[in-house]
């Protein structure tokens, strides 16, 4: 690592390390989607209510019918076409999730260097993967909740994609793909609970995003952190930032090493292709 490099690592970390929850702040963009979010978390409001306001928004409407027409949630082909139908088929927290990328994706546009591009583009395949296969491993593997699985797939790299989006500041950094993974990696934990907490989303998502890091070594998963680290284990969309963080032993990252019944696991995702499919596509599209 070269001195520029060094010096705009320095000056990333402190600026990070100095923001507050208060002064967290997003585009003016993605002010709709937040509304949505803050909507959900009403607990007075209702699903016909909720359509009224997913109906205004006309990207989120398409992939709320998108998702309720999915495999995972139309397993008997009888399609929906109105957004008051989707929403009461889809439910609540599908909903949050769905707006939750749109929140994803803005930030991923708003990434101007082409090395930031390319790692947000990797990690936005990664976290729809990773969501996607919470849902199904929730749904038969236990008793969790698995749209609320499928949420907190969706958010678990939500504090790299901020610290993605603040690091286009910072050219020298963007330079050195080493120094940009292994810098945004050790500050992800605590911009990751800044940035949940700035969207005063669900203490237990929150909590779970944040015990993802560690496996205990339950089969089948009793708890969603455990199932958030699971999937993101076997997803096939490998996690950009540990590819080029050279304090990450790869070869050893395996889920085999932590007690894990990965066979059980993979038999179950060769099984649930298209539900994995299927969500992945209503997600990303």
């Amino acid at each position: 690592m070269n001195q520029a490099t060094r010096q705009a690592a320095e000056a990333f970390r402190h600026a990070v390390n100095e923001t507050t929850i208060g002064e967290l702040s997003f585009p003016t963009s993605l002010d709709a989607s937040r509304r949505i979010l803050k909507a959900v978390e009403n607990p007075d409001i209702g699903l016909a209510s909720l359509a009224k306001i997913v109906v205004a928004e006309p990207l989120l409407s398409a992939k709320v019918i998108r998702l309720a027409n999915s495999v995972a949630l139309n397993p008997a082909n009888q399609s929906v076409r109105d957004v008051r139908q989707a929403v009461v088929r889809v439910g609540m927290d599908p909903i949050k999730a769905l707006a939750m990328v749109l929140i994803m994706d803005q930030l991923r546009q708003s990434h101007r260097h082409s090395g930031c591009r390319e790692l947000s583009n990797r990690l936005w395949e990664r976290s729809v993967n990773v969501a996607a296969i919470s849902f199904v491993l929730a749904r038969k593997l236990t008793r969790l909740n698995a749209d609320e699985a499928m949420f907190a797939g969706i958010v678990n790299d939500l504090g790299r994609f901020y610290l993605l989006a603040r690091a286009a500041e910072y050219p020298a950094l963007l330079e050195d793909e080493v120094a940009l993974a292994e810098t945004i990696n050790d500050l992800a934990p605590r911009a990751t609970e800044k940035v949940l907490d700035a969207l005063t989303l669900p203490q237990p998502v929150v909590d779970a995003v944040l015990a993802s890091r560690t496996y205990s070594g339950s089969m089948p998963p009793n708890s969603l952190g455990d199932l958030l680290y699971i999937a993101r284990v076997v997803s096939p969309r490998k996690d950009p930032f540990d590819e080029h963080d050279t304090r990450v032993d790869l070869d050893n990252v395996s889920a085999i090493d932590f007690g894990l019944d990965q066979s059980l696991v993979t038999e179950v995702i060769a099984a649930s292709g298209d539900e994995i499919y299927s969500i992945v596509v209503a997600l990303e599209s």
